[in-house]
């Protein structure tokens, strides 16, 4: 759009200490339909070459830092006003940090919350946000499942609501696999685990392919879950072994509420098992909430919520009378 009609425009690297690259003007004056197709054309080759050129300049990644230094770029000009990221969203370094343990596995409301409660957020009031590429990586990077994509495009939905956009999108890129070019300075990998842990009577649920609904007993991608999980159920079903399940959860709301919806969400991991024919006698659930042993405090001096450490109390157990094979 910016390229058939008189804009403004302006390119901003996100690397660690974000910065406009090139900024410009997309003039389309011309008195005859084929001046104006020229100069349309001469701006799509102006702006493909200024995002082409642009380069990383600091070590690490971020994200929200950028945003904000491209509003600012843009808040005087007039008529509408969009920003499209293109970028795999996976941030460094800032204020929103995904190398921080159990960030992947966040709340997207609660790090929106969070990032207004301390004055984070970018102001974007009253501008269109397109997000392309979210989750989609390259060397050295390792790629992410389906659901934590989901949940990494969530969490930038959610703050650039927050934020005040007046529309948010998210598109797909085109998905490259090749390793970053030669010669820029490094980003640090996101550590991207599995979801769940292993040992012989144990299972412990984290995230990732078992992530669900913020706040609802309904997992994100049911048939993810079921295809890690069925070779551990068909042991359980042939070995007529039987499964304690725990459900915990942050401290968020009173303990009832804790532990009515940590029981709900190890209920429909359990409810996996007797879809496949595991029968309802070898299955217990418990809901606990945040009243377990190994709770972390999940809020800071002032009382406020930090969503990762929230993220890290929220997990479902499974007990297993007899030793099973995992993973």
């Amino acid at each position: 759009m910016a390229v058939t009609q008189q804009s403004a425009y302006s390119v901003v690297v996100a690397d660690g200490a974000p910065y406009v690259a090139d900024a410009g003007e997309l003039d389309v004056t011309g008195r005859t339909v084929a001046a104006q197709e020229e100069q349309r054309r001469e701006n799509r080759q102006q702006l493909d070459e200024a995002v082409a050129d642009a380069r990383a300049r600091t070590p690490e990644s971020d994200l929200l830092t950028a945003l904000d230094v491209a509003a600012e770029s843009i808040v005087d000009a007039r008529g509408h006003r969009s920003l499209v990221v293109l970028d795999s969203g996976l941030s460094t370094s800032g204020a929103l940090v995904f190398t921080q343990p159990d960030m992947l596995d966040a709340s997207p409301e609660e790090v929106a919350d969070s990032l207004g409660d301390f004055g984070q957020l970018p102001d974007l009031t009253g501008m269109s946000v397109v997000f392309v590429g979210l989750g989609e990586t390259a060397p050295p990077q390792a790629p992410l499942d389906r659901t934590t994509r989901a949940r990494l495009a969530s969490i930038w939905t959610a703050i650039a609501t927050e934020a005040g956009a007046a529309d948010v999108q998210i598109e797909s890129a085109a998905s490259v696999r090749d390793p970053a070019p030669e010669g820029l300075p490094p980003v640090t990998p996101v550590d991207v685990p599995p979801g769940y842990r292993c040992s012989d009577t144990m299972i412990t649920l984290t995230g990732g392919p078992f992530l669900y609904w913020p706040d609802t007993p309904v997992l994100l991608d049911p048939a993810a879950a079921e295809a890690i999980l069925r070779p551990v159920i068909d042991q359980v079903k042939n070995g007529q072994i039987e499964v304690v399940l725990f459900g915990m959860a942050a401290d968020v709301g009173d303990i009832e509420g804790q532990k009515k919806l940590s029981n709900d969400q190890a209920q429909a991991i359990a409810n996996l098992f007797l879809d496949l024919g595991v029968p309802v006698e070898q299955l217990a659930v418990e809901g606990r909430g945040s009243d377990f042993a190994g709770f972390r405090p999940d809020r800071d001096s002032a009382g406020s919520l930090l969503p990762a450490v929230a993220a890290a109390n929220r997990f479902v157990t499974l007990n297993f009378a007899s030793p099973v094979t995992c993973g």
